[in-house]
């Protein structure tokens, strides 16, 4: 440094450098002087120690070390990718299986009800049997001829009908199938076909008079529209 700032005449004039020149070099020598005479640690490695061919080693084997993480990045994204791809595919399998699932069991309830519903009209005929045995029960009680002696126990047989009904109808309601109301009701061509038409006196037209066949319900569904007469 004491041998730059001997001479004070300016570079410009001693060179015949151009002035820009002529500034970066005092720009520079400025810096110098300023510099403490004590060697800094981070200038200990001798140039036999960092040479340029270390250095371009360095710089190569550094290129390489990112090109390896290039690659496993893209080896990562591309994972990620399949991944990716395999969980929507699953999402899609699962949506079609859940899809499978519920119509299966809406087919399967189908299934059930249709079944219940062709097994259960067999016995609705029984009930109808039942019935009318019930009503036919008093007939012979009120006709008492000559020579001949009314039935005894007519009373247990009428009890025998009407448990024997209440437990058909306590077996259908299990499986929410249900008797519609028919005789003394209005005529509801929703729910009843009418056989025939009578006069009855006292009675209002369209008055159901007889029940001739019962009709059942499940739910919003008829089973069985009921055969009625209706007063004319």
């Amino acid at each position: 440094m004491d041998k730059i700032s001997e001479d004070p005449t300016p570079l410009s004039e001693r060179d015949g450098m151009q002035p820009w020149k002529t500034k970066v070099l005092d720009d520079f020598k400025t810096w110098l002087s300023q510099m403490p005479d004590q060697e800094p640690p981070a200038l200990s490695v001798t140039p036999d120690t960092c040479d340029l061919y270390t250095l371009l080693s360095e710089f190569t084997a550094l290129k390489q070390e990112i090109k390896m993480q290039n690659r496993e990045q893209h080896r990562t994204l591309k994972a990620l990718g399949q991944i990716t791809a395999m969980t929507d595919a699953y999402g899609e399998v699962m949506d079609h299986f859940n899809e499978k699932t519920r119509q299966i069991a809406a087919l399967e309830q189908n299934i059930r009800m249709e079944t219940e519903k062709r097994t259960v009209s067999y016995f609705l005929d029984i009930r109808d049997s039942l019935v009318r045995g019930r009503s036919a029960c008093p007939a012979p009680v009120s006709k008492k001829r000559f020579f001949r002696k009314s039935l005894k126990n007519m009373d247990s047989i009428r009890d025998g009908y009407d448990m024997a009904i209440r437990k058909f109808d306590a077996s259908l309601a299990l499986l929410g199938i249900y008797p519609l109301a028919s005789t003394g009701a209005v005529f509801d061509p929703m729910v009843m076909n009418a056989l025939e038409s009578r006069t009855m006196a006292g009675v209002e037209k369209g008055t159901v008079v007889e029940t001739v066949s019962q009709g059942f319900k499940r739910g919003d569904e008829v089973l069985r529209y009921a055969q009625v007469i209706v007063a004319a």
